[in-house]
């Protein structure tokens, strides 16, 4: 321990000479939040005020209206704010077809003179037509007048310059129905791009919201007497307190600020001690001292606490500051004493071992580095990792139980929000912290591994060293697994959101087999070395004993599938969203063909997800990683890939087992085997197509597991060199 205090304090001190980047990475944040509040509604107010109070130009043609609605409708734009109305006659926009009517309209709103170059002589002269016999211009400063006569004509310059444009046309018509019933349309035309333009539109949507308001209820008044619905709407009544409610709000987002916060402090103190250290050199010669690595690995491990949990302080402190005096306008800290309870804040204690955590996985990333630039490069996965278990704390309908209380970062956010909401109970609030710090304890274990004296000073030297390739082809693997995540999350997703069967033609057999290429001629060689294309795909045969055995293993693993399933709804009820999801999937398998569901739910994804995971990525993990390092990697990108936080375990489990038979294989292509009879069964079985999973033999099916696991205990197939490129 005596260690670890010691390269505490040397390593404070060293933080603590930068007084510049001290001050930008701890200091500055918590500064700026009261300027950040006071700026933005500043401007906002600003940008309000004057928008309000500016005279906007409006073209208005309600000559086909009736007389009463237009003089309302007109009495209710200049009560929005300063307005210029002219009349013109729209007649020929109403008689046009669509894109007739735009080029129209445009030339109205930006009036002309007839030899302006830039106006077309269709839009020109079909502008003049219709604004040639009824023009008009006047500020509205009353209530209820028509707008006054003043050609159009008489505002051109003599130089032919082009005249200002108007910001939006009006257009009104009455049908020709009886007056009791008859109604009044209105059309309005703009140009997005311009801020008076959107202003004058707000305007006349909003005068003619006040007016159909005004007149529904009028109408009802007329016609029956009054709203025979009003007495059915509804009184809601929070019984919440203040501070709960508050806090309910507040737990939705604290987590978050927490986490990402503590990353900005932690990440500027684990590049400092990490990757700076070793481009300085002077990591190599404290490793070299007769201490043990652990006790090293944790004296900067207390290090990057510290830093961001003063960093933490100060942003939280200036957050607090800013809420109790009015400055921030945030669900959850409005109010100012009397509406959140501050004493639940103390709450954030439980963050503390997740804190922690945290900074031992930026140590183990920044540790990792070869260089201060790769150290920042692995900033932004590391902090998607936290946020994506974090978002739990999103839906209302999950609570804190055992089984999340030993999730990482996922227990300690439901956690914050339950205590922030007054629902926090003791025991559970003990397991997330014990939890949380076993797996800093595992992740300082891992560290002192990574801090191996002989590995760090061995890995330098000469870039197209063995010793560096083998670093490079480990690191090359995580890198691109983050890239496939990405991908699929932002591109596949997207395409399969605007149409189900395009989106997977182009996941399954457009973007994954660029990625897998991709993946494989990227890969980092030795000088000399020849590209291997098909081999860091992974695509050798197999003995056939194991191709064999993953397909008899398939039934125990679907069934088991099934099983853990079931017991994880029991311990996560689904949310009634992703229940209704599923019922939706159930009814696409029940309408759907078996060749249609085979070949996209089951042959697809079997042969394309393998190529990627067990075949580039994995090839690419074998020349640094243990077995059981990508075991991890492939377990923890299959999960996630998948999009789902109910699908995590199960698919993480099938992940780390496929991995684990392309590794004793030395193939790919039995995990394609597995992967593909596993999705066929599970998806032709559940739309009912395979009548023999419901015999009562089919039971005994998942026994075959057993024959089928010793056949890989048969040695694979001896690697053998190839030429191909």
């Amino acid at each position: 321990m005596k260690t670890s205090l010691d390269v505490l304090r040397v390593e404070l001190l060293q933080l603590a000479r930068d007084r510049r980047a001290l001050f930008s990475a701890i200091v500055l944040p918590a500064l700026l939040y009261p300027l950040l509040f006071w700026g933005t509604g500043a401007l906002r107010s600003v940008g309000e005020k004057t928008m309000a109070e500016r005279t906007l130009r409006a073209l208005v043609d309600l000559s086909q209206a009736d007389t009463e609605t237009a003089e309302a409708f007109l009495a209710g734009l200049v009560d929005q704010g300063p307005i210029s109305l002219t009349e013109v006659d729209a007649t020929r926009l109403k008689d046009s077809d669509s894109e007739d009517a735009q080029d129209i309209a445009r030339a109205l709103l930006r009036p002309t003179s007839p030899g302006a170059a830039e106006t077309s002589p269709e839009a020109a002269s079909e502008a003049a037509e219709g604004a040639g016999d009824r023009t008009g211009d006047r500020t509205g400063d009353g209530a209820g007048d028509r707008p006054d006569q003043a050609p159009i004509g008489d505002e051109r310059s003599s130089a032919g310059e082009e005249l200002e444009p108007f910001d939006v046309l009006i257009v009104g018509m009455t049908d020709d129905a009886p007056p009791d019933v008859a109604r009044t349309s209105f059309d309005l035309w703009y140009d997005v791009k311009s801020d008076d333009a959107r202003e004058a539109m707000g305007r006349a949507r909003g005068a003619l919201r006040d007016l159909g308001e005004a007149r529904s209820a009028e109408r009802r008044e007329h016609l029956l007497g009054g709203d025979p619905g009003a007495g059915l709407a509804p009184q809601s009544t929070d019984v919440a307190s203040e501070a709960d409610a508050s806090g309910a709000r507040l737990g939705m987002w604290l987590p978050f600020v927490v986490l990402l916060v503590l990353i900005s402090g932690g990440a500027y103190a684990a590049l400092a001690v990490f990757a700076g250290e070793r481009e300085a050199g002077t990591l190599e010669t404290l490793l070299v001292q007769p201490v043990p690595h652990r006790s090293i690995a944790m004296g900067k491990l207390l290090t990057v606490f510290v830093a961001g949990c003063a960093t933490l302080a100060m942003n939280l402190g200036s957050l607090v500051v800013c809420a109790a005096s009015g400055l921030m306008d945030m669900e959850g800290m409005g109010g100012g004493a009397s509406g959140m309870a501050y004493g639940r804040l103390a709450s954030l204690l439980v963050e503390l071992p997740t804190c922690l955590l945290l900074c031992a996985v930026l140590c183990l990333v920044c540790g990792g580095a070869r260089t201060f630039r790769e150290g920042q490069l692995l900033i932004f996965p590391v902090t998607l990792l936290v946020v994506i278990p974090t978002a739990i704390v999103l839906r209302p309908e999950v609570s804190l139980t055992a089984l999340w209380a030993v999730v990482p970062f996922s227990g300690s956010a439901l956690a914050l929000r339950e205590g922030l909401e007054g629902d926090l109970k003791l025991p559970l609030a003990a397991l997330v912290v014990i939890s949380h710090l076993g797996w800093t304890w595992l992740a300082v274990a891992r560290l002192g591994q990574v801090l191996d004296a002989e590995r760090v000073i061995g890995g330098g030297g000469d870039r197209k060293s063995e010793g560096h390739l083998l670093q490079a082809g480990g690191r090359h693997g995580v890198r691109w697994g983050f890239v496939v995540l990405m991908s699929v999350y932002l591109v596949a997703m997207s395409v399969q959101r605007v149409d189900m069967d395009m989106g997977l033609w182009f996941t399954f057999w457009m973007l994954l087999p660029a990625l897998a290429l991709a993946i494989a001629w990227t890969a980092p060689r030795t000088e000399g070395e020849p590209r291997r294309l098909l081999a860091g795909l992974g695509l050798r045969l197999p003995r056939p004993s194991h191709a064999l055995g993953a397909l008899l293993v398939v039934p125990a693993l679907a069934q088991g599938a099934q099983r853990l399933l079931e017991w994880q709804s029991k311990a996560i009820p689904l949310p009634p969203g992703a229940a209704e999801g599923g019922l939706e999937l159930e009814a696409i398998m029940g309408s759907a063909s078996p060749m249609w569901l085979f070949f996209f739910f089951a042959l697809s994804p079997g042969l394309f997800e393998e190529l990627v995971f067990r075949g580039a990525l994995l090839n690419a993990m074998k020349r640094d990683f243990t077995w059981k390092r990508i075991v991890f990697w492939q377990a923890l990108y299959f999960a996630l890939v998948h999009a789902s936080i109910y699908r995590l375990l199960p698919t993480g489990i099938l992940g780390a087992l496929l991995a684990l038979i392309a590794l004793r294989s030395r193939s790919v292509l039995p995990a394609m085997l597995m992967h593909i009879g596993y999705n066929g069964l599970l998806v032709l079985g559940t739309a009912e197509y395979l009548t023999f999973t419901g015999e009562p033999w089919f039971a005994y099916a998942p026994w075959a597991a057993i024959p089928g696991a010793a056949l890989f205990l048969i040695p694979p197939r001896a690697e053998q060199p190839h030429a191909e490129r």
